[in-house]
C-alpha cells in the first residue's frame, strides 16, 4: 500500500526512511540538530533516546487531524427522467394503475359500471409530460386495468377505428397493451328506430340484425388485441319492448365469431337456471370446455 497521503502529500514516515536509506552521515547530523532546535522553541518535552524518525512521525499524525467541516455547495436538481427506471416505474404505477377504467361511461348502464365511484380516476395527464414518459407509462395503464366499456356501437369505443392507430399514440398504444377487457352483450347496442317504434315481430328481427351486426363489427375491432381476459356481462341482454331474453342468441354469435385466445368470463344471468342452461349449452352444442363451478359464484361461467 502506497504511504503517500493524498491530502498532505508524502508522510513523515517515507521521508525518514528515505533519510535512512540516501542521506549521508553528516546530512542526518544536520537534520537531528534542527529538529532539536525545534522541539525546543516548540515547548515539546524531548524523551531521552528519540530519534528524528520519531519527532517526524508525532508531526505527521497532527498533520493529519481533520480540520473545520466546511459546507459543500448544493447539488444541482434533478429531472424526473434522471432517475432510476424502477423508481419511475412505481410512480407511473402509482398514478396511472387503478384496478378498472370506465372510457367513455354511460349513465344508464348495466351493474359493471355502477361501482366506477369505487375507483380513484387514473392520471392519464401524465402522457402529456413527453413522448418518453409516454412511451414508458402507457403499457403500463393498459396491461395492468381492466377496461370496462359501457353498451353502444363498436364506433363509440375510444379506439373503434383502425386508421386511427397510424395517427394516434393512444389507440396504437391500446392495440399493442390492452390485455383486459370487460364489455357487454346488450340490446341497446345498436340505434335501430323499429326497435323504439316498430311492430313486435318486425322489432324483434330487427333487433337480432341489428345486434349480429354490431357484434361482428365489434369482433373485428377485438381481433387485433392480445387479450388475457375477455369478460362478457348479459345482464341487460333483453328487449325492452317485449322483455325477452336474448342471451341464446348473444351465446350464438359470441361462439360464431370469437377469434381471441383469451380467457372469457361470464357473467350476469339473471336466474341460476338461465346459467345452467348456457353452460349446457356451451359444452354440448358449441363444444367448448367450462371449468367447474365456482360454488361461491356458480352462475358465472369461465372458460
Amino acid at each position: 500500500m502506497s504511504s503517500i497521503n493524498q491530502l498532505t502529500g508524502p508522510s513523515a514516515s517515507t521521508v525518514a526512511m528515505s533519510a535512512r536509506q540516501e542521506f549521508t552521515p553528516e546530512q542526518l547530523e544536520r537534520i537531528k540538530r534542527v529538529v532539536d532546535c525545534l522541539v525546543t522553541s516548540s515547548g515539546l518535552e524531548r524523551t531521552p533516546g528519540s530519534t528524528v524518525i520519531d519527532f517526524l512521525h508525532t508531526q505527521d499524525l497532527m498533520s493529519t487531524r481533520t480540520g473545520p467541516i466546511t459546507p459543500v455547495k448544493q447539488s444541482p436538481p434533478i429531472s424526473f427522467l434522471d432517475l432510476p427506471a424502477e423508481v419511475r416505474n412505481k410512480i407511473y404505477r402509482r398514478c396511472l394503475v387503478v384496478g378498472k377504467v370506465f372510457p367513455r361511461r354511460k349513465a344508464l348502464a348495466d351493474r359493471r359500471i355502477a361501482c366506477f365511484k369505487e375507483y380513484r380516476a387514473p392520471q392519464t395527464q401524465l402522457f402529456l409530460v413527453c413522448r418518453q414518459i409516454f412511451r414508458e407509462s402507457a403499457p403500463m395503464y393498459f396491461g395492468l386495468n381492466n377496461f370496462v366499456i359501457s353498451y353502444g356501437g363498436p364506433y363509440e369505443w375510444p379506439w373503434h377505428d383502425p386508421l386511427e392507430l397510424w395517427n394516434n399514440p393512444v389507440s396504437s398504444s391500446a392495440y399493442q397493451h390492452l390485455r383486459h377487457l370487460s364489455i357487454s352483450f346488450d340490446a341497446r347496442d345498436h340505434n335501430s328506430i323499429y326497435f323504439l317504434f316498430g311492430k313486435d315481430s318486425l322489432s324483434n328481427r330487427w333487433t337480432e340484425a341489428k345486434l349480429t351486426a354490431s357484434w361482428q363489427s365489434r369482433q373485428k375491432i377485438m381481433e387485433a388485441l392480445s387479450l388475457e381476459v375477455l369478460e362478457v356481462s348479459f345482464a341487460t341482454c333483453d328487449c325492452y319492448k317485449c322483455g325477452q331474453r336474448l342471451v341464446t342468441k348473444a351465446v350464438e354469435l359470441l361462439f360464431d365469431n370469437v377469434t381471441t385466445s383469451a380467457k372469457m368470463i361470464l357473467s350476469g344471468f339473471v336466474t341460476q337456471k338461465e346459467a345452467d342452461e348456457i353452460r349446457t349449452m356451451i359444452e354440448d352444442e358449441i363444444g367448448w370446455d367450462t371449468e367447474d363451478k365456482d360454488p361461491t359464484q356458480p352462475e358465472m361461467i369461465v372458460i
